[in-house]
């Protein structure tokens, strides 16, 4: 009888007559963004968002403001913009109930979000239908409503296998206590609902105060497969860190967690950007694999819009137009991270790899672990000098290595990273302890040069795959960087500008990458910087390095242009009297955007 009651409510409300009209959608037959084609439809297991193989993912999107508020701003143009330039993994299309949305015109509402649905199929990303109740707080008073719309969707939208469903946005105590069996009854109405029509889709719960509390779950879970549970959450308002111990919380006690919406300012998504908490934030998220989508994608005239008021609908979709919340979450599609290396994964075989008289290797895959952690992909290689110079000591989430004043140098090499690119950053911490001679190079370049794979030394010969180096010089006070160049044939070392930096504090370390015949551009917080053709930039602790006041710093040429940068070298030099000890830690690898 219910089901009854649905339809006929359906077919009454789209045979109303409506003023509104809607541009006419632009198929495309081949999708520069291939989210959806990759992954297929999405399943969750255990407390992972998954792909149709079984693989988990984390989608990273953006959300609509209100389409009654800002439905303007969702047009071709900026659509393509954020599917092909920023490369979204989903859009999630927020319907508000009330505040003249879905209850004010249910037909026009209704099919905005059919054709902003069809827009993201069509452009091969998820699209993630968001029922936005905010007031009132308690779902149930919009149950009727919901029962309808949902039917309608999930018929609507059941063959296309991109679409997931947040059925209740931010369930709070605006009236009276919202717990969560309230917010469990609701969705006990709405889930079956969906399931009749699209049996596997993803169904996502709002959760207690505000969308803040999936924690609250834990004991009390919905009976169906394929659910999650929200969290949101504004970088700039007090007690982060406990919200992030709910998300926590609720995934070691088996309750899968979507951040449906974060803002990088204050829960009203306005005020002053907190850009350190928000990076927390994503780290955090990046670590657990749990997907999210920012609020908003629109120019409204809070901070939490992306884009500067009055560019919707007509543009210029350009960076200057950009707010800076927008230049912030820009940069977290753009730079794609490829590769995180885990010295404390506990996957190695030990703690200390000493010299034993004679060259020793160890290398550790996946497949064949050694004593080192294995790497995400690849391989992780140390080769100790026969006598001379300290090996290799680990602790937790450091590694210690010793520089060989022999003719073979202890040297620490990954090799065949799959997700290698042309264009890539290289992040890691190192310090110099408590030497105070001796050099050490870090380098990157192609798995195919010698110097990557085994127990060769790097020399300032030509060392073919390799496509740029930096020498720190270790003395007394201070470190000086030198980057490697070509003349005429030979290869040298020159200082840069930059100052001296003291060897008695740890040393964050950028290289970026570019082996491509045009300029790329990559993000450093909110600001970006272009890289010339065949050319890296080299930070240390925020300050560049660049010679003749260019942060350009020329590749050798010894790696082709266009090859593919997949490995990375840590050593001391072979040379008498390098007694220099270093440490390192947080070592990772970023892609570059190809598509700018």
């Amino acid at each position: 009888m219910k089901k009854l009651l649905i339809a006929s409510a359906i077919i009454a409300i789209l045979a109303i007559s409506c003023n509104h009209e809607f541009p006419d959608r632009k198929t495309k037959l081949t999708a520069v963004n291939q989210t959806f084609t990759t992954h297929g439809n999405l399943q969750v297991i255990g407390t992972q968002l998954s792909d149709g193989n079984g693989d988990p993912v984390q989608l990273r999107g953006m959300s609509t403001h209100g389409l009654q508020y800002r439905g303007d701003c969702y047009n071709e143009a900026s659509l393509d913009l954020l599917t092909d330039d920023w490369g979204v993994d989903i859009l999630r299309i927020s319907m508000y109930v009330q505040e003249g949305g879905y209850e004010d015109d249910p037909v026009f509402f209704t099919k905005f979000v059919d054709s902003l649905v069809g827009e993201c199929y069509d452009r091969g990303i998820y699209a993630l239908i968001d029922w936005h109740m905010l007031h009132p707080g308690d779902p149930n008073a919009n149950t009727a409503l919901a029962k309808v719309f949902f039917e309608h969707v999930s018929e609507e939208h059941a063959d296309k296998g991109n679409v997931l469903y947040e059925i209740c946005n931010e369930p709070n105590n605006d009236n009276y206590t919202v717990a969560w069996p309230m917010i469990k009854n609701y969705a006990e109405e709405i889930i079956p609902i969906i399931r009749n029509n699209d049996p596997n889709s993803v169904i996502i719960v709002g959760t207690p105060e505000f969308a803040s509390r999936p924690d609250w779950v834990i004991g009390d879970e919905i009976n169906y497969d394929n659910l999650m549970y929200t969290m949101h959450f504004y970088a700039a308002d007090p007690g982060q860190t406990d919200r992030m111990g709910y998300v926590s919380g609720a995934i070691a006690a088996g309750i899968p967690v979507f951040v449906t919406e974060f803002g990088t300012q204050d829960g009203w998504g306005d005020g002053e950007n907190d850009f350190d908490m928000s990076q927390k934030w994503l780290n955090f998220l990046k670590e657990h694999k749990v997907s999210w989508c920012n609020w908003n994608y629109s120019d409204s005239d809070r901070s939490g819009a992306v884009w500067k008021e009055d560019t919707c609908p007509d543009g210029p979709w350009t960076h200057e137009n950009l707010k800076v919340s927008g230049v912030f979450m820009k940069a977290h599609f753009k730079d794609e991270a490829l590769w995180d290396y885990d010295l404390g994964s506990g996957t190695g075989s030990g703690t200390a790899y000493p010299p034993s008289g004679t060259v020793q290797t160890s290398s550790s895959t996946e497949e064949d672990p050694g004593f080192l952690p294995y790497p995400p992909t690849g391989t992780a290689q140390v080769s100790t000098a026969a006598a001379a110079g300290a090996g290799f000591d680990r602790s937790g989430t450091t590694l210690n290595l010793g520089a060989s004043n022999g003719n073979v140098p202890n040297k620490l090499a990954f090799s065949k990273i799959t997700e290698g690119s042309e264009a890539t950053s290289l992040y890691f911490t190192v310090n110099f302890n408590s030497s105070t001679q001796g050099t050490a190079v870090f380098a990157l370049g192609n798995s195919s040069a010698d110097i990557f794979t085994n127990t060769a030394a790097y020399t300032n010969a030509e060392q073919e795959g390799l496509f740029g180096a930096i020498r720190f010089f270790v003395g007394n006070c201070c470190t000086n960087p030198e980057y490697r160049y070509e003349d005429a044939g030979s290869y040298f070392h020159r200082e840069g500008d930059t100052d001296l930096f003291s060897r008695t504090v740890p040393l964050e370390v950028e290289i970026h990458c570019n082996n491509t015949a045009s300029s790329k551009t990559y993000y450093r917080g909110i600001s970006s910087y272009t890289i010339a053709p065949n050319s890296y930039h080299v930070v240390v602790n925020d300050q560049f390095v660049t010679y003749s006041g260019s942060p350009d710093l020329v590749s050798t040429g010894e790696l082709e242009n266009e090859g593919r940068i997949d490995a990375v070298l840590f050593t001391g030099s072979d040379s008498a009297g390098n007694t220099l000890d270093y440490s390192l830690s947080n070592i990772r690898l970023e892609r570059i955007a190809q598509n700018n």
